[in-house]
């Protein structure tokens, strides 16, 4: 993933169980024969006692037999087998060994009798040729930039991606090192105080608190010539456990690799697809996305420790500026220069191609409704965590889903299962996918599912459109814990929320393949998946061998999460009903106005139009609520749904409903940030990171803009009002 972090299958292993689909073929009724008792082991008793939303009794009973077989069938060793697969080399996006990745993915869910398709694109992504780093002052130093190679992991014996962060500018700089600890807007107000600048320096930050891409931003902005951004080991090193290879942490040698650009999609086609013959704007342009001009390197602990070191100068302002290296932290300033220098091929080479998998389970009976599972399949080295672990999610979910279909069980609704490109890059294979596709998707895509570095420890998380949480929620309580007990279950204990509370979700900001359909469609979508055991994110110990030992032995959560994917696509794709939930919704975004109205008191800006808002989405909660038991009502009292040639209520309900989130979108997108047209969440333009609530009317009261804040918030509350119209009209149609 973008936002945290060649010899190829000679000796490869075959899938296990691939060919274990005789009985998948047997007629219907053979084939739920003994189903119930798989399910009693695997349902817990409050999925027994309620159908899941959206569904009427019958289809119900029929949707937890679905469920039952598709999560039996995913086993540890299938994704074990995945991810030993597609670690065996690096494969960067652009790379021969990516493409062989796409091939090797393409021919498996062909295997399985998917109608699968690769879609290529011609995107501008430079990749480095030459890159160096020395010490000029108070002594000469040349770094050796690459990690070691360990005995203990063969994986590190591959030629890996050198320590460039993708869209770094070429060119040579020397001066003197200032130490500006994350690189944070108000990391660079501090040192205004203390009359540091950072105009013609080299300046060194720290991973983590915000996106690299900003922090490159803010450097060149402020006059740097060049940034090194190093990994502390406070955030992921020795500082938090063992290292590796003895433990589960970031070895000393390790760099951070990632992407610096400050955009979405390729950067000559903002906007528009990148296929052939389309329209390009110069790369760094002014109609394109922002691209450093500066050198941008990153480094590892190792090589960050002499420079660190040798700073003087002032004292660091504040104690939050103090990292684990062993020595105290100065900002320094004069004295300790370095020279570093970039060079890559964007002259000769710069536009590459990239490929994304799709494998489409068409609908039986609605098959011009969508729902897209998705997680890129490009790293910046092995990518055990990221994001093999993804991969092999959507893969196992596939083959589960594709083995029901040869079954007689296919899914009502198309679900469409890819393998994206280039997301460490920018998002770029999802981002011309949908951009390609927007048509469509706006008019048949009932949601997106994303899975992204989903494992690397045994701590369930997730994060969704408030519309699905309850979906994602009653999903993770659908699949067993591989402990004991269920997903929800075990997500629930470690949330500590009391005896009638539910787990609270996040909400998506940025930084992740979601972004073109949830950001730029308003898409509903979510994602989830295990974290909390360390990690060597972006770096070149993200291997099987790491996975094996630390992150998922037995790789028993690669299929919980495969799983959660699994049954989510299924709720999505066969409910009579879909399962979303704008009471939800309402009340959660009626506890951020009430958070920003504070916000705005406290910036002295007045009201600026936020009860307007409040009473906009406290109409939508009401409709919904009816919504809610109108569908109960119709799902209990036996509406027909669609079948073939035949439509029902529900077709008109649902194609309302399809419509809610995309009413709370602005085609022109917002203030500053066109590509975002999605108006309820966004990713925070001053970090990247952060996902930031209401972002028009947010950014416009941080700015202390009262105005734009009051026109942006009686902009929303019309669409929330004609979002509310979709959900009455829906009711409208179920009580028909």
């Amino acid at each position: 993933m973008i936002q945290r972090p060649t010899l190829f299958l000679a000796r490869q292993r075959s899938d296990m169980n691939d060919r274990s689909t005789g009985a998948a073929r047997r007629p219907l009724v053979n084939a739920l024969t003994g189903i119930v008792a798989v399910l009693a082991l695997v349902a817990p008793a409050s999925a027994r006692q309620a159908p899941p939303t959206g569904f009427s009794p019958a289809a119900a009973q029929r949707q937890r037999e679905v469920e039952a077989r598709a999560i039996g069938s995913i086993q540890p060793a299938f994704l074990d087998s995945i991810s030993r697969a597609l670690t065996r080399e690096p494969h960067i996006a652009g790379s021969p060994a990516q493409r062989r990745t796409a091939d090797w993915v393409i021919d498996r869910t062909r295997s399985w009798g998917l109608q699968s398709e690769i879609k290529a694109y011609h995107v501008f992504m430079p990749w480095p040729t030459q890159v160096e780093l020395e010490m000029t002052a108070p002594e000469r130093r040349r770094f050796e930039l690459r990690e070691v190679v360990l005995e203990e992991d063969e994986a590190s014996l591959a030629t890996p991606y050198p320590w460039v962060n993708g869209y770094s500018g070429a060119g040579e700089a020397e001066g003197d090192v200032v130490y500006v600890n994350y690189g944070l807007h108000e990391d660079y107000e501090l040192l205004d105080s203390l009359g540091v600048s950072v105009a013609g320096k080299v300046v060194i930050a720290r991973y983590g608190r915000s996106y690299r891409g900003i922090k490159s931003l803010l450097a060149e902005q402020r006059g740097a010539i060049g940034i090194l951004i190093y990994s502390d080991p406070m955030e992921d090193g020795y500082f938090r456990g063992d290292v590796y290879p003895a433990g589960p942490y970031r070895h000393p040698s390790s760099s951070q690799r990632g992407s610096v650009m400050n955009g979405s999609g390729d950067p000559t086609t903002p906007g528009w697809a990148s296929v052939k013959g389309a329209a390009r704007v110069a790369p760094g342009s002014a109609e394109g996305f922002q691209l450093p001009t500066i050198p941008v390197i990153p480094i590892s602990p190792v090589v960050a420790e002499p420079i660190l070191r040798s700073l003087g100068g002032p004292d660091i302002p504040h104690q939050s500026w103090q990292g684990a290296l062993p020595f105290r932290y100065h900002v320094g300033g004069s004295g300790v220069r370095v020279r570093m220098r970039v060079a890559d091929d964007r002259e000769t080479n710069g536009y590459k191609e990239i490929w994304n998998t799709i494998a489409w389970v068409r609908g039986t009976e609605l098959p011009n409704e969508w729902i897209v599972a998705g997680g890129h399949r490009d790293s910046w080295n092995a990518g055990a965590s990221d994001n093999v672990s993804g991969t092999a999610s959507v893969l196992a979910a596939a083959r589960a889903v594709a083995e029901l279909k040869r079954a007689g069980l296919g899914p009502r609704r198309t679900i469409a299962f890819a393998t994206w490109d280039a997301e460490e890059w920018g998002l770029l294979g999802s981002v011309e996918w949908v951009e390609e596709l927007a048509r469509d998707l706006d008019a048949k895509a009932v949601a997106y599912l994303n899975q992204d570095g989903v494992v690397g420890g045994p701590v369930f998380g997730a994060s969704a459109s408030p519309s699905l949480k309850r979906l994602i929620r009653e999903a993770a309580a659908a699949v067993p814990y591989p402990t004991g007990g269920t997903v929800y279950e075990n997500w629930r204990a470690r949330s500590g929320v009391g005896e009638m509370g539910d787990v609270a979700l996040g909400n998506l900001g940025g930084g992740s393949d979601f972004a073109p359909f949830y950001n730029h469609l308003g898409i509903p979508s979510a994602g989830w998946g295990f974290g909390g055991g360390g990690g060597q994110y972006h770096g070149a110990f993200d291997t099987y061998t790491w996975m094996s030992r630390f992150g998922d032995p037995g790789f028993v959560f690669h299929a919980a999460t495969a799983q959660v994917l699994a049954v989510a696509a299924l709720r999505l794709a066969n409910a009579e009903v879909y399962p979303y939930d704008y009471v939800e919704f309402a009340n959660e975004l009626r506890g951020v106005v009430s958070r920003l109205a504070v916000q705005a008191g406290d910036r002295r800006l007045g009201g600026v139009g936020l009860a307007a808002l409040d009473s906009a989405l406290a109409r939508l909660g009401a409709a919904a609520a009816e919504f809610a038991a109108a569908r109960d009502a119709a799902l209990v009292g036996g509406v027909k749904a669609s079948g073939r040639g035949r439509a029902s209520p529900f077709d008109e309900a649902n194609a309302h409903l399809r419509l809610v989130e995309r009413a709370m979108t602005r085609p022109e997108g917002l203030s500053g940030r066109p590509w975002f047209r999605n108006l309820i969440f966004a990713s925070d333009a001053r970090n990247g990171y952060a996902t930031i609530a209401l972002p028009g009317i947010a950014e416009a009261i941080r700015d202390g803009d009262g105005a734009r804040a009051t026109a942006e918030a009686l902009d929303l509350a019309r669409r929330i009002d004609a979002a509310a119209d979709h959900v009455r009209a829906a009711t409208a149609a179920l009580r028909r």
